[in-house]
């Protein structure tokens, strides 16, 4: 069977859009060949692709796996740009003919839809990562009782955010300023804050609930 591949034009394209999921999750590695990678806390590798479903001409899905076998139901992903559409008759794709690439219907392309539902995804294969059952506890920080509190309050009364200045007046002495932006520095890298504005990760939610029972 016969392989086709998108010009270098229709990557560049596609690079703005996968750049813009890296910045906002951990563990980007960026574009190599063909392919987009990440590679996340407890071993999983994941990759990312365009792909056509009607002809070469029409890289119109951008799909998604992940290697490691321990993320169960969510080791695979499919985002077909043609549900970030705003128009049946017109769905936005790449189109990709003679090397000259090019978006198609781009004005119709919900583009912030796709990128945050990826960005879901891979919080997903995080928090899959951190159950207990498939991965030991030392691949991830036993978290503290005040720190699950921290967590739980952000959740509750912040709406995910972890603002340093709300979350040390709700701490009421018991950890610093200096030590608070030391943690969420940690937990960004680790992958359990997004990028700034911070924000409590699926991966964080499930830490906490594991350590909790």
């Amino acid at each position: 069977m016969a392989h086709f591949y998108p010009s270098y034009q229709a990557l560049h394209l596609a690079d703005k859009m996968l750049d813009a999921i890296g910045e906002r999750t951990f563990g980007y590695q960026g574009r190599i060949g063909v392919r987009w990678y990440w590679r996340l806390r407890g071993g999983a590798l994941v990759t990312f692709w365009l792909d056509y479903t009607v002809t070469e001409q029409r890289w119109d899905v951008l799909l998604a796996e992940a290697t490691s076998p321990n993320v169960g139901v969510f080791n695979a992903a499919s985002f077909p740009f043609n549900a970030y559409g705003t128009m049946s008759t017109s769905p936005p794709f790449i189109h990709d003919l003679d090397g000259e690439a090019e978006w198609s219907n781009r004005l119709y392309f919900q583009m912030g839809d796709l990128i945050q539902d990826a960005q879901l995804w891979l919080s997903l294969l995080s928090a899959s990562l951190i159950n207990p059952q498939i991965r030991p506890p030392a691949a991830f920080p036993d978290l503290t009782p005040l720190e699950r509190e921290l967590v739980s309050y952000a959740i509750a009364e912040l709406n995910g955010y972890f603002r340093l200045r709300d979350l040390h007046e709700a701490a009421e002495g018991r950890i610093s300023r200096r030590e608070l932006s030391r943690l969420a520095q940690e937990w960004e890298g680790l992958g359990l804050l997004t990028a700034r504005p911070r924000r409590v990760t699926v991966a964080l939610r499930a830490l906490v609930d594991e350590q909790e029972m």
